[in-house]
């Protein structure tokens, strides 16, 4: 303890200090001066390194919107349509080679478009197809798994009554009732499925029927079809929308002839009164046949003289 207590005194700048020591403890924070004529380097700490400067987007610079402004609405102003071949004549040549790029750039343009129709049309078609096909296949698994409430045996099943089974006490009485129990499960089950399956297949096969003929297609003659067939249900006569379809076809195609008929027959009827009443209205008294008719041909001329004997004998005189 004593040689603890035994400290030497401490000096400050050559004197010794009786001071508190803790005063000679630097503060936290605190840098101590170096003595003079001695330079200590103190290590910089990192600087973080300057994150780069995101680049400049430089816009492409348009010259025709800079010089005429902005669109106030997107119309002509009327003046296109007064424009005439003279005006791109008269146009320097600069601005005809504006034009020029116009045209080039517009009907590019009008090919893009086009070719991304096509491609945009090409891919809705596929995807129809596949959907279809996808479709076409679920209905046919449908109709598969609804086909089961066919089976004989599901059928025998749902037909033996309660007196036909075996008594009801014995094993193969139980096992009888449990099986008709499930073949009357999977009716109840099956039965809307199956109706479902049928009036789905009906459905594609009237698609795909409306596919083959284009005629279907039409309004009128499609209802006119369906007319037929509606009258044909009702009159106790079923038809199929294919024999529908053929009749309604070859009553149209009866209909078209006989109105082209009638037609041809007005248009040679209405010949006929004119030249009737050009045969009229001639003068025979001098023998000549008038020039309107000379002007409708032969057959024309031979009419009027047939109208006009006494006019075809004065002609036939002249040849003499």
């Amino acid at each position: 303890m004593d040689e603890l207590n035994d400290t030497q005194p401490v000096e400050v700048e050559g004197q010794p200090y009786e001071g508190d020591l803790s005063d000679l403890v630097p503060e936290p924070g605190e840098v101590e001066a170096a003595p003079s004529g001695e330079v200590f380097e103190q290590e910089a700490a990192p600087q973080p390194e300057p994150e780069p400067e995101p680049p400049v987007e430089h816009e492409s610079f348009n010259a025709l919107d800079a010089a005429l402004g902005d669109l106030e609405e997107l119309q002509h102003d009327g003046f296109w349509d007064k424009i005439d071949e003279s005006h791109i004549n008269d146009l320097p040549p600069t601005a005809r080679r504006i034009l020029h790029n116009f045209r080039v750039d517009r009907k590019l343009q009008q090919e893009s478009h086009v070719k991304e129709m096509e491609e945009l049309t090409r891919a809705i078609e596929e995807r129809e197809q596949k959907l279809s096909g996808m479709e076409n296949e679920f209905l046919k698994r449908q109709a598969e798994f609804a086909n089961l409430i066919e089976d004989p045996e599901v059928q025998q099943l749902l037909a033996e009554t309660e007196e036909e089974l075996p008594d009801i006490f014995t094993e193969e009485g139980i096992q009888a009732r449990i099986q008709r129990g499930i073949a009357k499960g999977m009716s109840a089950i099956l039965e809307p499925m199956k109706k479902a399956a049928d009036s789905q297949a009906q459905m594609s096969n009237y698609k795909e029927f409306v596919d083959q003929h284009p005629e279907m297609k039409d309004d009128g003659f499609k209802m006119d079809v369906l007319r037929l067939v509606q009258s044909r249900a009702e009159d106790g006569i079923p038809l199929s929308t294919q024999d529908a379809y053929q009749i309604v076809k070859a009553r149209r195609v009866v209909a078209q002839q006989q109105a082209r008929a009638a037609h041809e027959q007005r248009a040679r009827q209405q010949s006929a009164r004119r030249i009737g009443r050009a045969v009229q209205s001639g003068n025979p008294s001098n023998g000549e046949i008038p020039p309107e008719i000379k002007a409708k041909g032969a057959y024309a001329m031979s009419q009027w003289l047939a109208a006009n004997p006494e006019a075809h004998k004065k002609i036939q005189q002249s040849f003499r």
